[in-house]
This record gives structure tokens, sequence and C-alpha cells, in this order.
């Protein structure tokens, strides 16, 4: 176990605390400990690349807290009607297909390479951002009506396209993978 993993496994362990200080209306609290937790991410990936720690845990770990930490904290700001069903609903199934697509393949033994891809690294940061936003919108740290009223629903928008970009981008390299779609390799053969 290195420093990378250790910090990245803080983060997951972060995660039920921020998850309960949101439903209590810690924003503030929670606001702080989100920031965190984003730091910590850039945190270990630097270590990680800097001092060659690298692992093959760290790289299934590392991606999983951020979905844990960005799918709780979504499943919560839209339990407490803070995000739009809409924006929930497509976030949430999004996940699920790519863990769908995940099982699927892994019972066909398909040799499905999960690397993520730029689209979905946009996504990942914009989402992270968002929440950062409407933490920072509820926990009243600053007086910026403009953030609730115009910046975080028009936001809400954005994240919508690059999760729908992300969702469709990798339906097609999972369906190129099971050769469904086929790929120039194939049509070389």
């Amino acid at each position: 176990m290195n420093i990378a993993n250790i910090i990245t496994i803080v983060r997951l362990l972060f995660t039920p605390f921020i998850i309960w200080l949101i439903l209590s209306s810690y924003y503030k609290t929670s606001f702080i400990f989100f920031i965190l937790s984003g730091l910590s991410d850039a945190i270990d990936g630097f270590i990680a690349k800097k001092f060659n720690q690298i692992t093959v845990l760290g790289s299934y770990l590392d991606p999983l807290a951020d979905k844990i930490l960005i799918v709780s904290s979504i499943l919560v700001l839209g339990f407490i009607g803070i995000i739009p069903s809409w924006l929930l609903i497509l976030i949430v199934s999004r996940d699920l297909a790519i863990l769908g697509a995940v099982i699927i393949s892994w019972l066909m033994e398909s040799d499905l390479k999960i690397e993520p891809i730029f689209s979905s690294k946009i996504n990942t940061f914009l989402q992270i951002l968002y929440i950062c936003l409407i933490l920072l919108n509820l926990s009243n740290f600053i007086n910026f009506s403009t953030l609730g009223s115009l910046i975080i629903p028009y936001f809400s928008y954005i994240i919508g396209f690059f999760t729908s970009l992300s969702w469709s981008i990798y339906l097609v390299l999972w369906l190129k993978n099971i050769g469904i779609i086929p790929t120039s390799e194939n049509h070389e053969n």
C-alpha cells in the first residue's frame, strides 16, 4: 500500500461523511470536505505519477472513489430537490449503463479495456465543479444571487450535454468492443 492509494482510500471514506453532512444541512462543512476530496484526487494522482506509485489497485480505486463521491452527492442533492430530476436520472443512468456494459463484457469474456476517454474526464471535472457550486450556493459562504438563480440552472444543461456525449461515445466504443459495430481492424481481415 503506497501513499497515493492511502489518499484515495481516505477520499473514499470521506464520502459517507459528506453525504451525511449534506443530508443534515451542514452545507458549509460539506462544501469544505467536498473540496478536500477533490484536492485529494489531484494530490493522489500527482503523487502516483511523480513518485512512480501507479498501481493496478490505484487504477481501479481512483475512478471508483470519484464515481462513488459524485453519484452519491448527485443522488442526495436530487433527493433534497436541489438537482433537477432529469439530470439526476441522466447521470445515474449513464453510470449504470457503463457498469452494465462492463458486466456484460465480462460475462461474454470480451477483452474490454476500461480507460477514461477525454469527454469522460471533462464530464467528471464538470460534475465535481457543479456539485461544488451547488454546495457553495447552499453554504452561503458568499452572497452571489446569480449563482443559484442563473449559473447553476444553466450549468445543469452543460452537465446534461457532456453526460450524454460521454455516454454516447462509451456506447459506440463498447459496441465496437463486442463486435456489433465493425472496426477498421475488422474490415482489414
